[in-house]
């Protein structure tokens, strides 16, 4: 571009130098003097949160493992268009999203972000998302360049991986990103891959993501990752972030002089920088717009979409009546219990970077309140599911006469509170978390807060306070000090490890009257993340399982809503395990002892361990379903809309049987990739590993029937091949199917999975409808990664179509041949498998 080269010539050695590192924690630095301005990142992936000060909230998507659950490129599109416009909203060029790790072990503290365990519905669900985002000229960030698979150790860990497993699992995604997508920047990752880290990768970063893929756009650090000044710079790391810099600033400078990275790199890095600032029309809108909520309709109806579309049916079978216990008819109920410890308040989002305050949520048990309005519905909470205590209830906090409901909240811009506050404001939240400075116009990282509220417990008795902090913090009750985290810390894992454990302490409290709460808080300035959390728990019922039983026992039906939330699944730390947090596994052998039309809800990010499924009637996955899980829960409990999602991962039976068991978390920081290329389902199928539920699998409320696979039986490698089937929904209701189309090299010259997925459609039917639906296979969905030639390589050979339902439900097959020269083509022995309920 000529305007770009043009800036280029007109940048001194200083200011190109200034460019390459943020200027706060959200911004990148601009020129004043050419009229360079800055661009503004925002978090997402499922939410445009923007610098987390501004109070402005968000429209709140469903997680990316939600998302993939619908198997629908078209929405995930429209989903990005969305939270492109989303970034806008909040004055933001970069939205730093989708989040594209494979999900390599169901214990991943950060599965519930990304997508998939397999590659291509990865790549192809980030291609289509990043499409979406860009559309809106709002630069997508797909996340974290590469092998960022688990949070264990992930500032220094190195994922010890072959290159061949590297190319046809955990880049694939990336490279669909890049070249279907055209991304505009890339984050990379904390850990290090085969020993080096990812920001300073010149293998990965140079060669392979910017020269053999073509990739235009910048590489952006993740948020405190760039740890080298030269390696970062010569290694293919465009921007640091956050700013003020920390190894590039005066340390570039001084190596660009000295010659150690050429002044030809630096320039390309700011050319890249400067081409962004292009797309995304910043150059032309320097002024920063403030940051503002933008609620609509459509983002609302687009949210609920996403979540019903992701919901997915596990089990649905006939109770005595000889029905599918599902879908509800309210009609026939007279009363419905709606249990469990998600039920009151639903899990709409994991921990970490990607949480954002939502316009509003739609919680499960006020949803079924309403659309059950003439059912008697009898609530019990069943048992406690808390790692930290739970946050307030705002509804019972008073602001001190602020208007609202929450905490009144003085900042000062001093360590002791003296003086005027800087801003003030009325906070719902009990969580809050600072990136570098407190906001884009409060440049000072030095700070101190105070919380007030006037606390109207509705229970007698010994209730609990919880605090934690990444800086100073103490709790005061009544004027005095109840819990002190400001003397002395002990180092926890909340704030993504950087913030202390959670301290508690009790005091006996009387329903009905105020008490006065104050939370003092300091932030040094000397640390990129600041927070604090506070908690409390009420009395607890003296046996809550057994009042769930009761209260299962005497409805015409049971929903019963489990899971985690965001302190079991979040940025900062894996899970121990796939057990069900609390007493959870007690609670659904009891309630479904007592009542067989219990339908379980698993509102949970990652798989859980599932012994229960046999004793259920019917089951949904709904994962972390946005802000209108309520809504969209009640769409599918009761008929209004039909579950059409699918599995992205394998459910095992337990951890002992996963791909990665034997080699996570490895041994002093180093992180072998033992499984190689047998990831998911490719593990479970190769190995004969029988799992709780397989990848791809999802019911619903009709069936569907496939005809015979199509496809010509032979073909010329590298050539595009095209399959095509007829499926028919054979049931009585309008639903959507997905078609999963998977590979099988039958004589392999090296070893490959059992088979690998290979392309998808979701297509919708009415009743008694047949619709034709066309896969095309592109060359490299029968091709493997050749470490002699380092290339892509497809062997001429037979191999083997297979479409079905699920990995593990194949209905139709058929063989067809690549040949090096077509001469003729020869019957290869097709098959039909028709019929069954998806």
């Amino acid at each position: 571009m000529e305007r770009v080269e043009a800036l280029l010539g007109q940048l001194t050695l200083e200011e190109k130098v200034s460019m390459v590192s943020g200027s706060d924690a959200w911004h990148s630095t601009g020129v004043e003097r050419l009229g360079i301005p800055a661009f503004k990142l925002t978090d997402g992936p499922n939410a445009a949160r923007g610098d987390g000060s501004s109070g402005a909230r968000a429209a709140c998507f469903p997680v990316g493992v939600a998302l993939a659950a619908s198997w629908n490129v078209a929405l995930l599109e429209s989903v990005g268009a969305a939270l492109g416009d989303e970034a806008k909203s909040k004055g933001a060029q970069v939205l730093l999203g989708p989040t594209i790790n494979i999900q390599r072990t169901p214990i991943g503290g950060r599965n519930f972000e990304c997508y998939s365990e397999d590659p291509h519905l990865s790549g192809t669900l980030a291609a289509a998302f990043v499409r979406g985002v860009q559309s809106q000229g709002v630069a997508a960030c797909p996340k974290h360049f590469v092998c960022n698979d688990t949070e264990h150790q992930r500032h220094s860990v190195s994922a010890n991986v072959d290159e061949r497993t590297l190319r046809e699992i955990y880049l694939k995604p990336f490279e669909m990103a890049v070249k279907q997508g055209d991304a505009w920047s890339v984050m990379s990752a904390y850990n290090r891959i085969n020993g080096v880290f990812a920001s300073s990768h010149d293998a990965l970063l140079n060669e392979t993501l910017k020269a053999q893929w073509g990739f235009s756009g910048i590489v952006v650090s993740d948020w405190g990752a760039a740890l080298h000044t030269v390696e970062n710079a010569n290694g293919g790391l465009d921007l640091e972030m956050p700013g003020p810099p920390r190894t590039r600033g005066a340390k570039l400078l001084e190596a660009v002089r000295d010659a150690r990275v050429p002044e030809t790199v630096l320039d390309d890095k700011v050319r890249r920088l400067l081409t962004l600032l292009v797309r995304t029309g910043r150059l032309d809108s320097p002024a920063e717009t403030p940051e503002r909520s933008d609620d609509t309709p459509e983002k609302r109806a687009l949210a609920r979409r996403a979540a019903i579309e992701g919901t997915v049916l596990l089990k649905n079978e006939a109770t005595a009546l000889g029905q599918p216990l599902l879908p509800l008819d309210p009609a026939k109920l007279n009363s419905l219990a709606v249990i469990g410890p998600n039920a009151e308040i639903g899990r709409i989002q994991g921990g970490g970077s990607s949480s954002a305050p939502p316009h509003h949520v739609v919680h499960p048990l006020a949803a079924i309140a309403a659309r059950a309005k003439d059912v008697e519905l009898i609530h019990e909470p069943g048992c406690l599911t808390h790692r930290y205590l739970p946050a307030f209830d705002p509804r019972q906090l008073d602001p001190l006469g602020r208007a609202g409901e929450g905490f009144a909240i003085d900042y000062f811009s001093n360590l002791d509170f003296s003086g005027t506050p800087f801003r003030e404001r009325v906070e719902r939240r009990s969580k809050l978390a600072w990136f570098g400075a407190f906001a884009s116009d409060v440049r000072d990282p030095k700070f101190s807060a105070r919380l007030s509220a006037s606390f109207t417990p509705d229970t007698d008795g010994v209730h609990q306070f919880g605090l934690m902090s990444a800086g100073k913090s103490r709790l005061l009750l009544d004027g005095e000090e109840l819990i002190d985290n400001w003397s002395s810390q002990t180092r926890g894992e909340s704030f993504y490890s950087a913030g202390s454990t959670e301290v508690r302490a009790e005091a006996s409290l009387e329903a009905g009257k105020g008490y006065r709460l104050v939370v003092e808080f300091q932030r040094e300035g000397n640390q990129l993340i600041a927070g604090l959390q506070l908690g409390v728990l009420p009395p607890a019922a003296e046996d809550p399982i057994g009042d769930a039983v009761r209260a299962a026992e005497t409805a015409d039906a049971a929903i019963l809503i489990v899971g985690t939330n965001a302190d079991w699944e979040s940025e900062g730390h894996d899970r121990a395990g796939l057990a069900l947090p609390g007493d959870q596994a007690e609670l659904i052998d009891r309630v479904c002892g007592a009542n067989p039309r219990t339908v379980i809800v698993v509102n949970a990010g990652s798989p859980v361990e599932t012994a229960w499924l046999d004793r259920a009637s019917a089951a949904l996955q709904v994962w972390f379903p946005g802000q209108e899980f309520g809504d969209a829960l009640c769409d599918v409990l009761f008929g209004d809309a039909n579950p059409s999602g699918k599995l992205p991962l394998t459910v095992p039976v337990q951890l002992e049987d996963t791909p990665a068991f034997e080699h996570y978390p490895g041994k002093n920081q180093e992180l072998p990739y033992g499984e190689g290329i047998f990831v998911g389902y490719r593990w479970y199928d190769t190995r004969g590993i029988e799992p709780r539920l397989p990848f791809g699998h999802g019911l619903s409320y009709t069936t569907f029937a496939y005809g015979e696979l199509s496809v010509e039986r032979a073909h010329r490698v590298g050539e595009s091949v095209s399959a095509a089937l007829d499926v028919t929904n054979s049931g009585d209701r309008a639903g959507a199917e997905v078609v999963q189309l998977y590979v099988r090299e039958l004589s392999p010259s090296v070893p490959r999975p059992e088979k690998e997925l290979a392309a998808f459609a979701k297509v919708w039917l009415e009743p008694g409808e047949t619709r034709r639906v066309e896969l095309e296979l592109p060359p490299r969905g029968f091709a493997f990664w050749d470490v002699v030639d380092h290339d892509w390589r497809v062997d001429p050979g037979e191999f083997e179509l297979l479409a079905g339902s699920s990995s593990r439900d194949i209905r139709a097959r058929q063989r067809i041949e690549l040949q090096t020269e077509l001469g003729g083509s020869r019957e290869l022995g097709g098959s039909r498998e028709l019929g069954g309920s998806s």
